[in-house]
This record gives structure tokens, C-alpha cells and sequence, in this order.
């Protein structure tokens, strides 16, 4: 038997080297994990630790109240074939950091035989088992006592079995709740695994958008936006929205619209009729913007800033406004990046969240 509690993160082990060299030592055949966020890294991280220690049952329980454990991580926990439960219920945040393994899991006793517990400040995510200052007690051995059992047990308890209805509504929950968080906030809750630089707002060499793992589908965004360096009309301002920006924007038009003409609530308090076409030769949805809008005439005069078109909720109108270079701009277009949800043009960024 051996425990001790140990400070990680600060200038000597990550918490993913004792976590990691606790379970190969224990050998469990299940794992119980039950934590308050998850992020995409701290999953893959356990998955691998998971299949390095050749366990049989894998099972998480975690927080979606407070929209930071990652639907993306929930999603791969359950096509991996984890059994994953979810809480949202409770007056405050579902806020363990427990880590447990044994022979079997138990109904009455939560772990049969169990050989490693591991519990304190860390949550699964990139930043807890890497870079931040945790502290954890560590226990493994041929008997841990019944205690970690029963913690697990309780636990796993509160948890509902999360299921693909119950994650596409998270994801637009998720959606919402991270649309107003800075891209800085983002990265400290975990939401974001790391930022890369800003921008400032325009393509930058270098820089390449992910090709996969964006934390919210099209399906879900409630904001598109695109970049204003080059556009197309001559008598009025008409903005190309590609892919997944463009899916986002048309989704929203079309519940203010009639055929492809859209009703939409503009920065001065006045609604406008907007134009609204997909285009199959380039893939792109083209809003024309009628060129009494705000900053309309100054987007064509300077060939930058961005077009952003959003929507509060079901019943709310469609807004649209043109954000010139500066401290707004920046936040939407470095919120995309720390979301993973853009991608770029030779000329221009476009993106959703």
C-alpha cells in the first residue's frame, strides 16, 4: 500500500505523470472517473491511459450545467464505448476531481476490490494534467478501503446517462453559454486547449484552421461571421459567407424570412430587408446589405472589418452589424479561433460560434 499527497505543476511532476504511473502500477480492470470538466485533450489523454493499462470498463461522470466540459470529449467518450452520465440538476456545479479503479464496478459497494484512488484539485483537461499547479492524494495498493468505492458510487449516482438527444441539446446549450466568454476565459475554464495568437483579425501566414474538432457544429452556432477585405455588388455591399459560415447564416435568416428575403434588426434600431442566396459555383451564401446600414458604406470605402449576423435565441430577431478593426472585432474573431470554429479565404477569416 502507498499514498502520500503531492503537489504537481510546480516545478516538478505534471499531474499527468503521477496519474499516469499510479494506474500502470495498480493495474485496474475498470476505471471510474468523475470530475467537473472535461476537455477534447484530458479524454484522449485517459483513453490512452485506458488502453495502456488494458481496462475492460470505462466509466465518466461529469458537469453540463456550467457549459465547460466539451461536448466534442462526450462525444468521443461515448464512440469509444465509455458509459457516460452527465449532471445538471443540482443548486450548484457537480464539482469532483475523483479518479478510482478495481477488479469490478459494484451497485452497492461502487468499486469490488479496489487497487488506486486518486482524488484533489484536477480536472481532465489539458491544462490540469500539464501545465497548472494541482494537489492530489494518490493511494494504490491491494486494498484502498471502502471510502473511494462509496464516494464513486454516490457519485456516478447523481449522474444521468447521457444519450444523443441529451448531447445535441448541450451542444446548443454549450453554444450559448460560450458565445460571450472571452477567448481568454476560454482557455482557463479548459474550453479551449490553447490559444494561438491573435490574428488581429485578417488571414495570417502560418496560421491554418483545424481540420476537424470544432466545439460547435454548424448545427448548433447562433453567429456567422466574415471578413469585409473583399466582397462582391457593385450598387450595394454583398458578403460572401463560405461553408460552415454560410450553413449558420442561412439557418437563421430562414426563420425571419420569406423565400430569400429576410427581415433583420440592424445596429440603429431600424429592421431591413436583407437579400439572402446560395451560390453552387463557389459554395457560398451571398447576404446583399442594404446600403443604409451602419458602416455598410464604410466596409465598401475601406475593404476591411467584419459582417457579423446573430441571433438571441427561438423568437429573438436576426441581427447584423458591421464591426470595424479594433478591440470588438478582435474578441469575435479570436473567440472562432479559441472555439476552432473558422477557417480562411486568401483574402479574409469567416467563422461561427
Amino acid at each position: 500500500m502507498s499514498s502520500a499527497i503531492i503537489a504537481s505543476g510546480l516545478g516538478g511532476r505534471s499531474f499527468k505523470t503521477l496519474i499516469r504511473r499510479s494506474f500502470i502500477k495498480s493495474q485496474p480492470k475498470v476505471i471510474g472517473v468523475a470530475v467537473a470538466y472535461v476537455s477534447v485533450g484530458g479524454f484522449d489523454f485517459m483513453k490512452n491511459l485506458a488502453a495502456e493499462v488494458a481496462v475492460d470498463d470505462c466509466r465518466l461522470v461529469t458537469d453540463t450545467k456550467d457549459a465547460v466540459t466539451h461536448p466534442n470529449a462526450l462525444r468521443a467518450a461515448l464512440s469509444d464505448g465509455w458509459d457516460v452520465k452527465v449532471v445538471d440538476h443540482l443548486a450548484g456545479t457537480f464539482h469532483p476531481k475523483l479518479y478510482v479503479g478495481g477488479a469490478s464496478f459494484d451497485d452497492d459497494d461502487g468499486i469490488k476490490d479496489g487497487c488506486v484512488v486518486v482524488t484533489g484539485s484536477a480536472n481532465l483537461s489539458l491544462g490540469a494534467l500539464s501545465r497548472n499547479a494541482e494537489c492530489s492524494y494518490i493511494r494504490f495498493g491491494d486494498n484502498i478501503g471502502a471510502s473511494a468505492g462509496d464516494a464513486w458510487r454516490d457519485c456516478w449516482g447523481a449522474g444521468t446517462e447521457l444519450t444523443e438527444d441529451i448531447l445535441s441539446s448541450y451542444e446548443k446549450y454549450f453554444a450559448l453559454r460560450n458565445r460571450s466568454r472571452s477567448p481568454p476565459d476560454l482557455v482557463a475554464l479548459g474550453v479551449a486547449e490553447e490559444m494561438i495568437p491573435s490574428t488581429g483579425g485578417k488571414p495570417v501566414q502560418g496560421i491554418s484552421p483545424p481540420k476537424d474538432g470544432a466545439a460547435i457544429p454548424n448545427s448548433a452556432a447562433t453567429v456567422a461571421w466574415a471578413g469585409l477585405q473583399s466582397f462582391t455588388g457593385e450598387y450595394d455591399l454583398q458578403v460572401e459567407f463560405p461553408r460552415d459560415a454560410g450553413d449558420v447564416l442561412a439557418r437563421m435568416l430562414k426563420t425571419v424570412a420569406n423565400g430569400n428575403t429576410a427581415t433583420v434588426m440592424c445596429d440603429d434600431g431600424l429592421a431591413r430587408q436583407f437579400l439572402f442566396r446560395f451560390y453552387e459555383n463557389n459554395g457560398m451564401w451571398r447576404l446583399n446589405v442594404p446600403n443604409d446600414t451602419p458602416n455598410a458604406n464604410w466596409a465598401r470605402q475601406n475593404k476591411d472589418g467584419i459582417a457579423v449576423v446573430e441571433i438571441g435565441g427561438e423568437g429573438q430577431p436576426v441581427r447584423f452589424r458591421v464591426i470595424q478593426p479594433g478591440t470588438d472585432l478582435v474578441d469575435v474573431v479570436d473567440r472562432s479561433i479559441a472555439l476552432g470554429t473558422w477557417g480562411k479565404t486568401s483574402t479574409r477569416l469567416y467563422g461561427w460560434y
